[in-house]
């Protein structure tokens, strides 16, 4: 069974055991060890850096991506305040949060085909995300969302927007077609 991010995941006890615990031990559990095994060592020289990464997705609840957005939404909330727990002993703490970038993930995650052409996204190279991220890791920012205007206006709508219009919308981008 593979592991998608847009399961009925209450359709299926298997894919609750099987996907969504793994994404959570992925997203959640394993960068958290990660993150404090290196970081003691980083503490101890007062120097060093961590970059985790999230989503775009991790700025608002996601209908039909649930678990995918609100493991990143951990990442990006778990990352913040790494950063600010240590920022002030020399070590940086970045979470980069790309929108939609050219790879292999959508299909993977069985996004729909057109998601990014029809929000107005374009497609970040990988290259592109990374010399950005480590420049934002220079500047000793505690986030960074990649691809330009389009993802700002996505990551700070929740700010803006009633929780259950965003909710409503967000739904109808990532609802299956039906065939």
């Amino acid at each position: 069974m593979e592991l998608s991010c847009s399961s009925d995941y209450l359709a299926d006890a298997k894919v609750i055991k099987f996907s969504f615990l793994t994404m959570v031990q992925l997203n959640i559990v394993a960068l958290v060890e990660i993150s404090h095994l290196f970081l003691q060592g980083m503490r101890q020289r007062k120097s060093g850096s961590i970059i985790n990464v999230a989503s775009l997705a991790a700025f608002q609840p996601m209908p039909y991506l649930s678990m995918y957005a609100a493991t990143k939404a951990f990442v990006l909330s778990f990352s913040e305040a790494l950063w600010a727990e240590n920022k002030d002993l020399g070590i940086g703490v970045l979470c980069v949060c790309p929108g939609p970038t050219k790879s292999d993930f959508a299909a993977v995650a069985e996004f729909p085909k057109d998601l990014a052409s029809s929000s107005g996204q374009k497609l970040v190279p990988a290259a592109e995300v990374v010399r950005d991220a480590l420049k934002a890791l220079d500047k000793n920012e505690s986030n960074f969302v990649t691809g330009g205007i389009a993802n700002q206006i996505v990551a700070n709508m929740p700010r803006l927007m009633p929780r259950e219009l965003l909710v409503k919308s967000v739904g109808k981008l990532f609802r299956a077609k039906e065939e």
